[in-house]
């Protein structure tokens, strides 16, 4: 894949923004500071030449860019990391402020990168936006929070590509402010927004007390401000989907086997059938302790909740744990629901969260060194339904799995749930026989 850099500028936000806005990070976003930078990529397919490319789409993008970041101007804003005992990490935004949009071509196949076959992970990471340089000095360290480019495949298709720093939102306000773009961009600058950012932070639960103790943790390590690692060159990615039917097919099996957990969620099914498949293709001691891991939002399960349109990190860790013998098992799969659905009970109580926070570092330390399939996303976050004038998305990518391995989840673009894999191609298409194999017997019985 070649891709070309047309345009490297900036997008500020449009006239109505505040002209100098600060937002403290709590406890939710402080522990995402020296985290890797979230690379995400959403592609649709356009027939459009270059020149219209630059003429029409761009100027419609950069406009209705302008106008959603009046209303989500924290992510045009300047992450402060103070280098002083005194002050406390905050996103500022003063007017003038902006994001770096790149504007790029690509000469690969469209219909390629958009298949859900593999294909080399190192490709992809020339579709991803680079962040602007940090800003040093004897008092903090001064980083931007969003970066977009924007990468046309002539007569084929557009790549909508976002890096953006953890610690200023999760995947639940990011969905909020792609939606928004899109609906603002198809209306032809029309703000036909549903529901505005909420910024407020004085009734987070435990703030003031919880967001001190992790400042204390985390002040000594340096954040993340705009390089990334190289690119993993022995990587492929590749895309699993499990349809609707597939998954109530699963659900009602692991109704039958343990009645004791009643319905399963989505999410429960997902989870179970991934992890328990890992495991069958993975050689491991049988009574080896083995963790799925997964944020879950908490916004309304805070005391008091937060609303949904909550501006920034609201998220909980959710850790279930079985034996690497009992998930390999035949009936791997429903003792791997079993212990997803006993982790998702205990991480929905409010109680739990404070609880959790309080004890996080102690909590993570003990899986170092311990195999850990770790979750990003959700299946609850549609990634594929922004429509900017073009119809749905064609696919999505979420680049940064390929540093931490992780195994992204989201709605699937017909339905079902998508889940997205950064490995090693010969493990890869082990995984993808035990899946595949599973699945028919699972979906059979």
């Amino acid at each position: 894949m070649a891709v070309k850099i047309v345009e490297s500028g900036s997008i500020s936000p449009s006239s109505g923004a505040a002209a100098e806005h600060t937002l403290p990070l709590l406890y939710f976003d402080l522990i995402w500071l020296d985290f890797v930078l979230t690379e995400t990529l959403h592609f649709y397919p356009l027939k459009c030449s270059e020149s219209r490319f630059l003429d029409t789409v761009i100027v419609s993008l950069k406009h209705s860019l302008s106008i959603t970041l009046k209303h989500f101007f924290p992510l045009a804003s300047k992450i402060i990391f103070p280098l002083t005992s005194a002050a406390m990490p905050v996103s500022r935004y003063t007017a003038g402020d902006s994001l770096s949009l790149t504007i790029a071509t690509s000469d690969d196949d469209f219909s390629h990168v958009v298949s859900n076959r593999p294909k080399a992970a190192d490709d992809f990471h020339q579709l991803i936006a680079q962040m602007p340089a940090a800003v040093y000095s004897s008092d903090d360290i001064k980083f931007s929070a969003f970066a977009i480019q924007l990468t046309l495949f002539p007569n084929q298709g557009i790549c909508i590509g976002f890096t953006h720093h953890h610690s200023i939102c999760d995947a639940t306000t990011l969905s909020a402010f792609l939606h928004t773009w899109a609906s603002i961009n198809k209306s032809n600058g029309g703000e036909q927004l549903h529901q505005l950012p909420f910024y407020g932070r004085n009734s987070v639960q435990d703030s003031n007390k919880l967001t001190i103790a992790h400042w204390n943790i985390v002040k000594t390590n340096r954040p993340t401000v705009s390089l990334t690692p190289p690119s993993p060159s022995d990587k492929v990615r590749a895309t699993f989907h499990l349809s609707n039917a597939q998954i109530e097919r699963l659900r009602r099996w692991v109704a039958i086997k343990k009645p004791s957990i009643g319905r399963p969620s989505t999410f429960v099914v997902v989870c179970a059938y991934l992890w328990s498949c890992l495991a069958k293709s993975e050689v491991g001691n049988d009574d080896e302790t083995q963790y799925l891991c997964s944020p879950v939002n908490c916004r309304g399960r805070l005391d008091p909740p937060l609303p949904e349109n909550y501006f920034g990190n609201c998220s909980i860790q959710l850790i279930a744990a079985s034996s690497h013998g009992r998930l390999k098992e035949n009936e791997g799969f429903v003792a791997a629901a079993e212990a997803v659905a006993e982790a998702v009970n205990i991480a929905v109580k409010s109680s739990r969260v404070s609880e959790f926070y309080e004890n996080r570092s102690e909590i993570l330390s003990k899986l170092k060194g311990k195999r850990v399939v770790w979750v990003a996303g959700s299946t609850k976050v549609d990634q594929y339904g922004a429509d900017y004038g073009w119809g749905r998305a064609a696919k999505y990518e979420c680049v940064h799995t390929d540093f931490n391995g992780a195994v992204h989840l989201c709605k699937g673009r017909q339905g079902g749930i998508e889940m997205g894999f950064s490995m090693p191609k010969a493990k890869l298409f082990f995984f993808a026989s035990v899946f595949n194999k599973n699945l028919f017997i699972n979906c059979n019985l």
